[in-house]
């Protein structure tokens, strides 16, 4: 059994790509409330190898206006955990509860 979907326990310090930037921008969440989306129970609920030495996983955050999914780099290496991206689930590629893949 893989564990998933298990609560994320942030490991290292966050680091936010510009990339995320254009994503809040585009739904309407300011930094200040992603901060305090992140402070807030997530859920792991995907994980894969990602380049280099780290793992990449798909967080769910549902104590939101909307379900979110935020990717999440946790880069043993460079001891970070780098915040690709945010987006709104879609209901075309996502369970109903936003959980697994269709």
């Amino acid at each position: 059994m893989n564990g998933l979907p298990r609560r994320k326990v942030w490991t290292y310090p966050r680091v936010l790509t510009e990339h995320i930037f254009d994503k809040l921008w585009l739904l309407d969440l300011t930094l200040a409330e992603f901060r305090v989306l992140l402070d807030a129970a997530a859920e792991v609920i995907e994980t894969s190898p990602a380049e280099g030495s780290g793992v990449k996983e798909i967080l769910l955050f549902v104590d939101w206006r909307l379900p979110l999914h935020v990717v999440v780099v946790v880069d043993d290496a460079h001891h970070e955990e780098r915040l690709i991206t945010v987006y709104e689930p879609s209901t075309d590629r996502w369970s109903d509860d936003c959980r697994t893949r269709r």
